[in-house]
């Protein structure tokens, strides 16, 4: 891995962890093979982590910084981490998304530099055996590169397609510029703000890239939780960014898609029922997983319905709350490293 003093050329890889130890150290792993052409540093902001989160991020010659729980925001936690980066070109990535190859870093950097865009992102695959559910997350992956620029995104938005869909981005493993985010800080949404991030950076004029040739291995939890709270964050913010959407480009935020949304959370359950009596009738033996899906869709369709139900009050907090981003910057504490000087 390479550390040296700020230069202009530097690289920067910036990544949010709370109790992932063994998923850090696989990830430095795969950051310790990159070879690239110019120094990176790895910033951590560590979310006051009960295990040894911190411990290997400082053996492993990152500089680290804790984010109090009571602070974190996932848009927050970048905008915070971004302000202690020293390179313009800053790559994010979740401690369980872990880069494949030696040169991914190079091709994100190199497609940031060479097609002259704010930010890209890249492929996300499964590690290993997924649940259906999690299933959908990776099929939003194109097999194709491409560029999403002002002109494209209003065409597409005034032929009817959401907003939500076109904007999409994974701040799980991307490259922005440090200028980009400087001046549009990731809002305070429950869930996609790197969505509204491209919303705001392409209205502006600037140009998202993904790149399919670049890839991660990423690995989530598959636990009743998590699909709860993706389900009702993700509503919530997918309501809030249409109206965004709405507001910047001066079209109707789309009846259909609330309708359609409705229907499909009503057949839901309609769905897992049925599932669930076909593995019945093909083989018993696979109760204990038809089981688990339909609790796993329980859990997100339930918290989508709450999501549905509630994303109105959350309209007030849709921007970046400069105060609270201000606390949270002085309240950021630095744990030196064993390595290297701070």
């Amino acid at each position: 891995m390479n550390l040296s003093e700020p230069t202009q050329s530097l690289v920067s890889v910036l990544i949010r962890v709370l109790n992932e130890e063994h998923a850090l150290l696989r990830l430095f792993e795969c950051l310790r093979i990159q070879k690239l052409d110019r120094p990176f540093e790895v910033v951590v902001i560590d979310n006051e982590s009960d295990d040894g989160s911190a411990r290997v991020a400082r053996t492993m010659g990152a500089r680290v910084f804790t984010l109090p729980r009571s602070l974190f925001g996932y848009g927050r936690a970048i905008n915070v981490g971004v302000k202690l980066c020293r390179g313009d070109l800053i790559v994010v990535l979740s401690a369980h998304s872990w880069p494949q190859g030696d040169d991914w870093l190079s091709r994100m950097v190199n497609c940031v530099e060479s097609r002259g865009v704010a930010a890209a992102y890249c492929r996300q695959l499964a590690d290993g055996r997924v649940c259906q559910q999690e299933k959908t997350r990776f099929k939003a992956f194109a097999a194709r590169n491409y560029i999403l620029d002002t002109e494209s995104l209003v065409q597409r938005c005034k032929c009817g397609e959401d907003v939500y869909e076109i904007c999409c981005f994974s701040n799980s493993a991307a490259i922005v510029r440090r200028e980009a985010v400087l001046r549009f800080p990731l809002r305070d949404l429950p869930l996609a703000e790197d969505r509204a991030f491209v919303l705001d950076c392409v209205m502006a004029g600037h140009s998202i890239a993904y790149l399919s040739t670049a890839s991660v291995i990423y690995q989530q939890p598959a636990i009743f939780k998590n699909f709860y709270r993706i389900g009702w964050a993700g509503n919530i913010s997918r309501h809030l960014i249409r109206e965004l959407g709405s507001e910047a480009i001066g079209t109707d935020p789309c009846e259909s898609h609330r309708v359609l949304e409705v229907a499909r959370l009503l057949c839901k359950p309609l769905r897992i029922i049925g599932r669930i009596i076909e593995v019945l009738l093909r083989d018993r033996a696979q109760l204990g997983r038809a089981t688990r899906y339909a609790a796993l869709s329980c859990a997100a369709s339930l918290g989508s319905v709450m999501g549905e139900l509630t994303w109105h009050r959350y309209r007030k907090t849709t921007c970046c709350d400069s105060s609270v981003l201000l606390i949270a910057e002085k309240s950021i504490t630095i744990v030196a490293s064993e390595n290297v000087t701070v």
